[in-house]
């Protein structure tokens, strides 16, 4: 589940909300950071629409809506509020030199934290042109570093399979702490009474059969398994066969194993392989906030292969993430936090991109679209209260929790991992509270579909 940097590469972005230790012993800012503080310091004065506090120590300084008053609406203009605490005050240099990534590698090393992690990434959101203001003096090295790590992460088949394993072959047991039962890693919809994770979860799944029109003598082919979870419920509630493909081991094997246990080896077809790889024609046609992994050099190539398994009368449904259609161009050729560390290769689509290859590759067209973005607020709040809760378990079962330095390539659970994921979660929560990003339904048909409601409509 990738999201879009809230902060351009020469942005200042005070990414701030952790777990961290509140323990840390605080020094006297030092003379070589004194400069980056007062640069960062003159921004935050500009901030609007919220209030911000900086602790150091016993030093409290106060930025933004010094007026704003408490209200049960936490997410409101007029009440938006935050404390950062900064711990190190290399901080500072960290952010200035590194943007929004800086600030994150900053946070996952201790050197600040907030009780109010969401908050601070939403008030920095609702601020972008003010902390425009700021020119990294190091930008073209950054920019630099962003294509050098896009050209690594590119989505070859090779590079697809890398990125991809990167994130999900993680560990298991990592994702059942915070996903629902059904291991849905996905947003799920809090409608129609539903008010838990397992019943949005349950929700989003019949929603999305109901969008496509399933029925029992329906062949959908899902390109992205995920953990199987919509698979099963396809086949379990509608009856009809399911053709799966995932290219992450582990979620192969996990779902492989659920496929047997539920006796569902004559409904549901489990495969390993790219999209590009696969072959026949279907029915129906769904992939669930997988197009974000596709990349924007292969856009086209995803979405000529969805033509090409529907059946004339088929019908696709997609979820994906979206950004606004004013940014894509600018925030494809970046690099943010989400893309480094969580979902390498990583690109979110725009509604307009969408519509585009879908005109220029297919013969589909897009019937419905629907906005669930803020329902993806909600899960991301629900999947870090999970998270935390059972990062105990997680913890025991690391023999080495003790390294300060989060390195990816050791996915210890250690706390430097525990601050990343906190962070993740929360810096797209703030994203699609303040609809720096969202989520969409877009729903297509092949020209000679006709649904169910409309078989009587040419009885004349």
């Amino acid at each position: 589940m990738p999201s879009a940097n809230l902060f351009s590469a020469n942005v200042v972005p005070l990414n701030a909300k952790t777990q961290g230790d509140d323990n840390h012993a605080y020094q006297m800012i030092s003379s070589k950071n004194s400069a980056y503080r007062q640069m960062i310091f003159s921004v935050l004065k500009q901030l609007k629409d919220a209030k911000l506090e900086v602790i150091e120590g016993d030093n409290r300084t106060l930025f933004g809506d010094r007026l704003a008053t408490s209200s049960s609406d936490e997410h409101s203009c007029s009440t938006l509020m935050a404390t950062i605490v900064v711990h190190d005050d290399s901080f500072y240099k960290d952010i200035v030199s590194g943007g929004s990534i800086g600030a994150a590698e900053a946070y996952i090393d201790g050197k600040w934290s907030s009780p109010q992690l969401t908050q601070v990434i939403q008030i920095m959101a609702r601020n972008q042109s003010q902390l425009d203001a700021l020119d990294s003096k190091t930008r073209w090295i950054n920019k630099l570093s962003n294509f050098l790590l896009q050209r690594r992460n590119s989505n070859s088949k090779q590079g697809s399979k890398r990125n991809i394993l990167a994130h999900y072959d993680i560990g298991n047991e990592l994702y059942q702490g915070f996903l629902d039962p059904a291991m849905q890693y996905s947003s799920a919809i809090y409608a129609n009474g539903a008010s838990t994770l397992e019943q949005a979860q349950q929700q989003k799944m019949a929603i999305i059969c109901q969008r496509l029109q399933l029925n029992e003598t329906d062949h959908v082919i899902e390109i992205g398994t995920g953990w199987g979870g919509l698979a099963i419920y396809m086949a379990q509630t509608i009856g009809c066969k399911v053709t799966t493909t995932t290219i992450s081991d582990k979620q192969h094997d996990y779902t492989q194993q659920r496929i047997k246990q539920l006796g569902l080896e004559d409904h549901i077809t489990l495969l390993k392989q790219d999209y590009r790889e696969l072959t026949g024609q279907y029915d129906k046609l769904v992939s669930i906030e997988m197009i974000e992994a596709v990349g924007h050099d292969y856009l086209n190539s995803f979405f000529t292969t969805c033509s090409t398994l529907l059946k004339p009368t088929g019908k696709m449904l997609i979820q994906s993430i979206t950004i606004a259609d004013a940014r894509y161009e600018k925030y494809r050729k970046s690099t943010d936090f989400i893309q480094k560390y969580i979902f390498p290769g990583g690109c979110l689509p725009s509604i307009a991109v969408i519509s585009q290859q879908m005109a220029e590759n297919t013969d589909m067209v897009i019937e419905q679209v629907d906005d669930i973005g803020l329902h993806y607020a909600r899960t991301l709040h629900d999947w870090d209260q999970r998270f935390i809760k059972h990062w105990p378990q997680l913890e025991q079962q690391q023999s080495d929790s003790t390294k300060p330095q989060y390195d990816p390539s050791q996915r210890e659970y250690n706390q430097s991992f525990k601050r990343l994921w906190h962070f993740y979660f929360c810096y797209c929560e703030g994203a699609f509270i303040e609809r720096v990003i969202s989520t969409h339904h877009i729903v297509a048909r092949k020209p000679r579909f006709v649904g169910e409601e409309h078989e009587t409509v040419l009885d004349y």
